[in-house]
């Protein structure tokens, strides 16, 4: 089963979507993908643990390899976040890969495959469609990246839920 829960920066899709797994699951893991690097990655991982302490998650930090996690059948996966994901994949030191397209692609196979290894996958997705395009080369290719990521996870999520101002809305469900 996979259910993508996706808004903008600040919505709460974060907190719904441990709130969701917590809802079902007892036996869950918190996969998180933001790498620790810099003041305000280390805030945002600070505020995320405080926010789950408590909830009866086993935190693994993987930025980039998701598919071969040590993980079992039973078990129920909270992905944060998919916009961390790709971006951690497509960019490197020098800036964007040039093979972005299949780096998406794979990308999303490894989500499939992380999906056939256990239970269910909760994935939280950013809403950035909205962002301004022609800002860069680099931009506006991630964003289409993204916007293709996010389409394909919809097409096969049993559930989709869009979180505004912290409020819940089923976009998909099966």
């Amino acid at each position: 089963m996979i259910v993508y829960i996706y808004g903008g920066v600040s919505s709460g899709k974060s907190e719904y979507a441990e709130e969701l797994i917590s809802k079902y699951f007892n036996k869950k893991i918190y996969l998180a993908t933001m790498e620790n690097s810099g003041e305000y990655a280390s805030k945002r991982i600070e505020k995320h643990l405080l926010q789950r302490d408590g909830k009866g998650f086993f935190t693994i930090e993987e930025p980039r390899y998701i598919k071969d996690l040590n993980i079992d059948l039973d078990d129920n996966i909270l992905l944060e976040d998919l916009t961390n994901l790709l971006s951690n994949n497509l960019f490197n030191e020098y800036g964007l890969k040039n093979n972005f397209k299949e780096i998406t692609e794979e990308v999303f196979s490894d989500i499939i495959t992380l999906k056939d290894r256990c239970n269910s996958v909760f994935i939280v997705g950013n809403d950035i469609f909205s962002t301004e395009r022609n800002q860069s080369k680099e931009l506006d290719i991630f964003i289409d990246c993204l916007y293709s990521l996010h389409t394909k996870i919809i097409e096969v999520a049993d559930r989709v839920i869009e979180v505004v101002y912290g409020l819940p809305y089923d976009k998909k469900f099966i």
